[in-house]
């Protein structure tokens, strides 16, 4: 399993800023399987 971490940005209707948040997910590299990490956002 390993841990993998994607930086998405989302721009939001009306606010000149993008957002970015973190997702976190472990993911086998020898199977489909994968979950979300548990844990706060951060």
């Amino acid at each position: 399993m390993r841990l993998k971490e994607n930086k998405i940005v989302v721009q939001n209707p009306g606010n000149p800023t993008a957002t970015t948040r973190t997702e976190r997910e472990w993911i086998c590299p020898d199977c489909d399987y994968f979950e979300e990490a548990e844990g706060g956002e951060t």
